[in-house]
């Protein structure tokens, strides 16, 4: 196995994984998303992502999906915060066919306006399915909160109101200003002929114009609190404080961190609120970095009269886990970080999402022998000085979506932890 990039004159970076498989995972991912929209273009990103399948000057959207399903492959695209992606997987054969239509989709989308207003309402019903689902919702409710009125903070989806509004020019604009070449990585994972494929990339998409950069949005972390009253049968429930920006040093130490409070079955807070009170079917702790911020805290679903005890007893295992942390829970975390790295490094998809997002967070790859270090390195005083960096001035967050949500605003958020 091999791992080349090279950067084009006009700022593309195109990655090229050499593995030995009969497929080929090619994508483009671009360093912007939903946290570089105005206020106005709350979801833009996350339409336009889908209008860019909806036809271009050399194919229409039927076209699109025919030649990539007549010859066996598939291709998908998401909008996250920061990260757009445009990925499919085809048989290696077809990698060339693959790179046409991935440029063709990022240089040539026309934004037919018929398919606009078709997608529109096909979004605006995305947006009431997230609504109606509650697990969904109280997540959105928490990112809220914990940045509020900032772009970090707003929906990937949109709202009715902004997603209604969307024209044409609107979408073209979004796209000028943020899929600059600067922005884009090309990542290709199979067993490929390096030099032809590079070839074929460059000449795809080396007509691409310079432009700016899109500046990284700032993030700033707001406590509070957030409910909704609504008649269900489980009460939902998401706490957590600022987590680590992407490229922090810690950032292994918090993966570890999650896993030893509740991540897995075996994790405290599964144990202890599940197995020994049964309080809920799911918990679960998470954790979100970002390039200027991040989340990291942890899930439940309950019934609406354990709901008080519920979040007492999941708080104590949080504070119990600054003052001690066996070996045991140590090796057992770091043993999932790494299988579950060496794991994805045997999927071609996932090398190639990997080899991009490296490259948009650090500017180089960073080698499966390094991360293995790294995860090696975790001891238990680094997790625990990464807990009082994270805790001792900790400015908490709690969203809450069931009956009488409204009823833990007794609590006093600012000293929830103390």
């Amino acid at each position: 196995m091999s791992v080349e990039f090279k950067t084009l004159d006009n700022g593309i970076t195109i990655i090229n994984d050499q593995i030995d498989v009969e497929s080929a995972s090619i994508g483009v991912w671009i360093g912007a998303g939903s946290s570089n929209e105005n206020n106005d273009e709350c979801g833009i990103a996350h339409m336009l992502e889908h209008m860019a399948f909806k036809g271009t000057k050399n194919r229409n959207a039927e076209t699109i999906a025919r030649e990539i399903e007549d010859v066996g492959g598939d291709i998908n695209a998401y909008t996250s915060k920061e990260v757009t992606a445009y990925f499919l997987k085809v048989l290696r054969e077809n990698a060339e066919l693959g790179v046409d239509i991935l440029s063709d989709i990022i240089k040539n989308s026309t934004f037919p306006k018929d398919e606009i207003e078709r997608e529109r309402g096909v979004i605006i019903s995305e947006i009431g399915q997230s609504y109606d689902a509650p697990d969904d919702r109280v997540f959105e409710n928490f990112t809220k909160t914990a940045f509020k009125n900032q772009p970090m903070g707003r929906p990937i989806l949109g709202t009715k109101e902004t997603v209604s509004s969307f024209k044409q020019s609107d979408l073209k604009f979004f796209l000028d200003s943020n899929y600059t070449p600067e922005n884009m990585v090309v990542s290709m994972s199979g067993n490929l002929n390096k030099d032809h494929l590079f070839k074929i990339v460059e000449e795809k998409f080396s007509e691409i114009k310079k432009g700016n950069k899109p500046k990284k949005v700032n993030s700033e972390w707001t406590s509070g609190f957030i409910a909704e009253d609504r008649d269900l049968e489980q009460t939902q429930l998401v706490f957590g404080v600022e987590g680590l920006k992407n490229i922090d040093v810690d950032r292994f130490s918090l993966r570890a961190l999650s896993i030893i409070l509740g991540g897995g079955m075996s994790s405290r807070l599964f144990q202890e609120i599940r197995e020994k009170r049964g309080l809920c079917y799911s918990i679960f702790s998470f954790t979100q970095m970002q390039s200027s911020s991040g989340l990291f805290g942890f899930y439940a679903g309950t019934s609406p009269n354990d709901v008080d005890q519920l979040l007492e007893a999941s708080l104590i295992e949080w504070k119990k886990i600054k003052k001690f942390i066996s070996i045991e829970e140590l090796d057992r975390a770091k043993a999932q970080m790494k299988s579950g790295f060496i794991m994805g490094q045997e999927s071609n998809s996932s090398r190639s999402e990997y080899f991009a997002k490296n490259m948009i967070s650090f500017r180089k790859l960073i080698e499966t022998k390094e991360v293995i270090r790294s995860i090696e390195n975790i001891s238990i005083s680094s997790i625990y000085d990464l807990c009082d960096k994270l805790f001792n001035y900790a400015k908490p967050v709690l969203s809450v979506i069931g009956p009488n949500a409204n009823s833990l605003k007794k609590l006093e958020i600012s000293t929830i932890l103390n």
